[in-house]
């Protein structure tokens, strides 16, 4: 018999922004810039992708889901264009296009959150305080 999963609370999910070895660094820079010239050619997403092969898979995602993170930022947030437009354009579905951009909203909130935190301390009246 399979335990039923209790419900659980909508709640923001945890991130963790990676840190970068320099050789990491140089991939990445590499990589965006072969991602971004097949982009510019007209080539769909997964083309792009297939334009620079990574051999570290966690890697290859990470920078694979930055870029189309970048993509979104470029063309909906600066350029104003629909999420389904850029969708249609790269190749993709525009349900992986949302999901993109729900998550880089939320990573925008727990940053601004954690930043927040850092420089004004918590906002829960309850918490304890300390001057060390």
């Amino acid at each position: 018999m399979k335990k039923k999963k209790a419900p659980q609370k909508a709640s923001m999910p945890d991130f963790e922004f990676k840190e970068f070895s320099p050789e990491e660094d140089r991939i990445y820079a590499e990589a965006v810039t072969k991602f971004r010239e097949a982009i510019a050619a007209g080539k769909p997403l997964r083309q792009a992708y297939e334009s620079y092969t990574i051999s570290d898979r966690e890697l290859e995602k990470l920078i694979q889901a930055d870029f189309l993170k970048i993509l979104i930022a470029e063309r909906h947030f600066s350029g104003k264009e629909p999420l389904d437009k850029i969708a249609k354009d790269l190749g993709i579905p525009i349900d992986l296009v949302k999901d993109t951009h729900v998550r880089m909203l939320q990573e925008v909130g727990i940053s601004a959150a954690d930043q927040f935190g850092k420089e004004h301390g918590t906002m829960d009246p309850g918490a304890p305080t300390t001057d060390d």
